[in-house]
């Protein structure tokens, strides 16, 4: 359901998402949680409720918590400023990237705050909290953030059971709302298609996305890892995986020592040409006839083009049970995943086996929260992998 809503004689196009919290706020509600799946817009949509409070209201304080900047940054910074850039309300008097912290006409503020600086907010007051997949967060900071909160509004999808039920029985008027890619009327028709092909070949997957019950963890592929702040310095391969219109390019360096791994998303995005990737590479820093690149054998073209333009890249070595094998190189070390790799964190907390009619996992991955993964294991093959000192 598409909606109109007038944010102080603007004009934006709202979900569903935007229609169950407003809702829920006007009946009374002082914590509202969304239980979502993949695709359901709820973090568009709460961002533009926030929004809405800040245009029509003066002297509010509404922050916004989440995992790490990058997350922030990638997720609700970006849809507030896709929201005020075309009205004029994005220059230095009201966003200020240093403090990360917004200011509407009439004088609220939208602040937001990453994991390692929660710690600056936990003593303050405000209106409103909204905090952007709480699995992510310790059940204590939350709390915290959420008693010296007026109203709270919260989201993460159901993957794995976590503290909410406990903690929500601590509080009185809480709603906790589900939603899949069906409350998303901006939802590009490919995407939603390809989340309906795999609910109908991933029991789990229909179980957390369409379902929004929790899911099965056995089928999880990647346990073995944690993120770290940045890359320890060293040489570096990196993995390429190409896509174009619905997969991204996923550009992963990678560090391999005799006791971890280290993982680092420099690239992934939709609709670049190899000309657009070979630009970006000498953004990034990447050394032509000295960094070496493993890519995706099934692009021949685009890895001769890439040579072409002066890089070292090679081919990945793919055959029978080459998928198996690269897992097991994954899951053989500990890895430590960069903050700022935010799609390679969502692929690892959602790259699954495939469960059978018992759920229980099987021994063949569900092609789907792969490009990141796929680069990373052909950056980290046996062929060429070799073993680096961290200085």
């Amino acid at each position: 359901m598409e909606e109109t809503a007038s944010l102080n004689r603007v004009e934006i196009k709202t979900g569903t998402i935007y229609l169950k919290t407003m809702k829920a706020f006007q009946q009374g509600k002082k914590i509202v949680v969304h239980k979502g799946g993949t695709g359901s817009g709820k973090t568009f949509d709460i961002m533009l409720f926030l929004f809405s409070v800040a245009m029509n209201n003066s002297g509010l304080v509404i922050t916004v918590v989440s995992e790490s900047r990058p997350h922030l940054d990638i997720g609700s910074i970006r849809i507030l400023e896709s929201v005020c850039k075309p009205i004029g309300l994005w220059g230095p008097g009201q966003w200020n990237m240093t403090t990360a912290r917004w200011v509407s006409p009439k004088g609220s503020i939208i602040e937001f705050f990453s994991a390692d600086r929660i710690d600056k907010a936990l003593g303050a007051r405000r209106d409103w909290l909204y905090g952007n997949e709480i699995n992510s967060l310790k059940e204590s900071v939350w709390d915290e953030l959420a008693r010296r909160s007026e109203n709270v509004i919260a989201d993460f999808n159901p993957t794995s059971q976590f503290w909410l039920e406990k903690w929500a029985d601590n509080y009185d008027d809480v709603a906790i709302i589900s939603s899949n890619y069906m409350d998303n009327p901006f939802l590009p028709d490919t995407e939603a298609g390809r989340i309906r092909k795999r609910a109908t070949k991933d029991a789990n997957f229909k179980r957390i996305h369409i379902d929004c019950e929790y899911g099965v963890t056995e089928g999880i592929i990647y346990t073995n890892w944690q993120q770290i702040a940045r890359m320890p310095e060293g040489e570096k391969i990196y993995g390429l995986d190409f896509g174009f219109t619905n997969d991204p390019t996923a550009l992963i360096a990678t560090m391999e020592t005799e006791e971890a791994i280290y993982l680092d998303e420099l690239i992934y995005r939709t609709g670049l040409l190899n000309t657009h990737i070979i630009s970006l590479f000498g953004q990034l820093g990447l050394r032509p006839r000295v960094d070496e690149i493993i890519a995706d054998s099934a692009e021949p073209k685009s890895i001769q083009e890439i040579h072409n333009a002066g890089y070292v890249i090679k081919p990945a070595i793919k055959g029978p049970d080459s998928v198996r094998a690269g897992i097991s190189v994954l899951q053989s070390k500990p890895m430590y995943v960069t903050q700022r790799s935010v799609n390679l964190i969502k692929e690892l907390r959602n790259y699954s086996w495939a469960l059978d009619k018992d759920n229980n996992p099987t021994n063949k991955p569900v092609y789907l929260f792969n490009h990141a993964l796929d680069a990373a294991r052909y950056a980290l093959n046996p062929k060429y992998r070799f073993k680096f000192s961290i200085k």
